[in-house]
């Protein structure tokens, strides 16, 4: 990259000549006092992660506003550019371990139901988010067309380093938090390869339009079959041999992300990040022993770096950079948040089963951080025109800040507001029922966990992208394990009386689960009333099924259309919609095949009738086509 097309660039950034020489005899020099500045990030990581926890907030969102306060420009009590060209190792080191952090935490059984869209995202999404970018700066700042590519370019990473946290806080279901996750590791890389290829355009054209194709195309292959090779190595050599001891195990599995990395690197240029990524997916697929372990440690260890990271590059901002861009900048922010983003995603998501509120969701979550505010840095050392440099520089770290501190403080109410935050179940019984049940679950987007201590029972529940945990649900460790703790229901469904009310007992006297949050299978109905006299909520398959057949007999037309299987749905839904409350049932402009059949309001159940009306707090049931029942939660909830 740069004018000398032959060098490799093994860091993200590069530190800045001009500040090097100008502090060489200062305090540069002087060890402690660099110690003593690293201290301190250390610690305001430490305090804004507290912060974070005390107000539900994302870390990042402190962490930047305290680099910026702490920074030459306010305080002057950090100063990343004392650390030389070891500013550019920490910085590296940080956004590989972050990667592999949430590479390998990525879970390929949710990943298979998402691929396409996922696909997608990181190719035509990142494409149109390029060209986006590259408008809107040529538009509004006035950047000649090849530096706008470049921050288009830079601008189409949306950051893993905030979106994972993100998305552990808030939870939201599986599929929206894996095509956001993977879609943040695989699109950095993307774009630092896209960022490269067109700088090496700027400062040394190529010689046909095909050459940078071949080169992007290159990169790709390079870095996945790099990141493959290393991350199936790590995988075969960890439980292979044995001097690889518990206490070495995580510094081991640290060195082959290092390895993997380093080796892309020296092949060619800019193809480190990549293969990490796809390394890192590969440990995460694996069934490695301690892999839990791994996945803690590089849990923790990103935290620290992404602490340090954040409040670095925080500090490295320019007020001056800022202020020649202007208002100019803010908009340029506000086309990606606003226009870009949506765009990119809706049309990526086209043809993919994402709900209309999903898809609105992904397009609010659009956050950009370490790598491009790194890349940027670099391109305006680098680049022979230092206006265009530093307004790219300028910009990139306008949009850091806008589009973080926005996603961070709106993520968990938007979330709320679009209803993509689901339910947390644990389902006790991965038999048929257990197992058909949780099939019905995520197809509408519940998050979902099924225990059970049949392995083949918890293969089978894999196989539909469902998290299963092998054991005894009567243990508390294997509850805790399944997540019990943030689950907002526990159903025991397994063939076995016995056993479904010992898990509901445990649950109720360990784990606090009141009666509304109990949900059991009783075989045989003599033990109907024991469960009911404990508080749990419950049912027997074989008076079910009678009262089914009954109504399919005397019902015919209803209940062969729902017939509890795979035509059918019944959805229960808090209404908030003004469209709906203070309207008579009669003149709600229902979807085609779907009734209202139920209205809860407080302790009263209601049957549904032309003058009823809907009032704020009601929980009203559809049933209907599952499609047309679907439709009517969008469009009420």
């Amino acid at each position: 990259m740069g004018a000398d097309r032959g060098r490799h660039h093994n860091y993200l950034i590069s530190f800045p000549p001009n500040t090097k020489d100008k502090r060489v005899k200062g305090r540069i020099m002087d060890p402690i006092h660099i110690f003593a500045v690293f201290a301190i990030v250390l610690a305001v990581g430490i305090i804004a992660q507290m912060v974070s926890r005390l107000t539900r907030m994302p870390s990042i969102v402190f962490l930047l506003a305290a680099g910026i306060l702490l920074g030459p420009e306010c305080a002057g009590l950090i100063d990343p550019w004392l650390y030389g060209d070891g500013l550019n190792l920490i910085i590296t080191f940080a956004v590989v371990i972050i990667v592999f952090d949430g590479g390998i935490n990525v879970d390929l059984r949710h990943i298979r139901r998402v691929s396409g869209s996922v696909l997608a995202l990181i190719s035509i999404g990142v494409l149109i988010t390029m060209i986006g970018g590259a408008v809107a700066a040529h538009e509004l700042v006035g950047l000649d067309w090849e530096f706008a590519l470049l921050f288009g370019a830079l601008a189409a990473a949306t950051d893993p380093t905030v979106i994972v946290p993100l998305m552990k806080a808030i939870r939201v279901n599986n599929r929206v938090r894996s095509i956001l996750e993977v879609e943040g590791i695989f699109n950095d890389a993307v774009s630092i390869i896209l960022a490269a290829l067109i700088f090496e355009w700027i400062v040394t054209p190529y010689p046909h339009p095909g050459y940078g194709i071949a080169m992007f195309l290159m990169r790709i292959a390079i870095g996945g079959a790099v990141g493959l090779a290393g991350g199936l190595l790590c995988v075969f050599a960890l439980p292979r041999i044995h001097a690889i001891t518990n206490e070495l195990l995580n510094i081991t599995t640290v060195s082959f992300v290092l390895i993997t990395y380093t080796v892309a690197e020296l092949i060619l240029n800019e193809t480190g990040i990549f293969a990490v990524a796809v390394a890192a997916i590969c440990v995460g697929a694996s069934d490695i022993p301690n892999k839990k372990e791994i996945q803690e440690f590089k849990s923790d260890l990103s935290i620290i770096l992404l602490s340090i990271i954040f409040v670095l590059l925080a500090a490295m901002l320019n007020f001056d950079s800022i202020r020649s861009i202007g208002i100019n900048g803010v908009l340029v922010a506000a086309a990606l948040i606003f226009i870009v983003r949506p765009v990119a995603v809706f049309a990526s998501t086209a043809h993919s089963r994402l709900r209309w509120k999903e898809r609105l969701f992904i397009s609010a979550i659009g956050p950009r951080g370490v790598v491009p505010a790194a890349m940027a840095t670099y391109f305006a050392i680098e680049l022979a025109d230092a206006d265009a440099g530093s307004t790219i520089m300028g910009l990139v770290f306008i949009c850091i800040i806008i589009t973080v501190t926005l996603t961070g403080i709106s993520a968990r109410p938007v979330a709320r507001a679009l209803g993509v935050i689901p339910m947390e179940i644990l389902i006790v019984g991965g038999g048929d029922v257990g197992c058909t049940l949780a099939h019905r679950l995520i197809r509408r987007g519940e998050n979902v966990v099924v225990v059970d201590k049949d392995p083949e029972n918890c293969r089978r529940v894999e196989e539909l992208g469902v998290p299963a945990v092998e054991g005894d649900a009567g243990d508390v460790a294997v509850l805790t394990k399944a997540g019990i703790k943030n689950a907002r229901y526990l159903v025991a469904t397994t063939d076995q009386d016995g056993v479904n009310l010992l898990v509901c007992q445990v649950a109720k006297n360990k784990f606090g689960f009141g009666e509304n949050k109990l949900v059991a299978r009783v075989n045989d109905p003599k033990n109907l009333s024991t469960f009911r006299d404990l508080g749990i909520r419950s049912m027997s398959p074989i008076t079910s099924a009678a009262s089914i057949l009954d109504n399919l007999i005397t019902h015919p037309s209803l209940f062969s259309m729902y017939e509890l299987g795979e035509r059918g749905d019944i959805i229960e839904v808090p209404i908030a919609s003004p469209e709906m409350i203070g309207t008579p049932v009669r003149d709600l402009q229902l979807p085609t095949d779907v009734l209202i059949v139920l209205v809860r309001r407080g302790d009263a159940m209601l049957i549904p009738h032309g003058d009823l009306v809907i009032e704020s707090g009601d929980l009203v049931t559809f049933m209907g086509a599952r499609d047309a029942v679907r439709k009517a939660v969008d469009m009420y909830w």
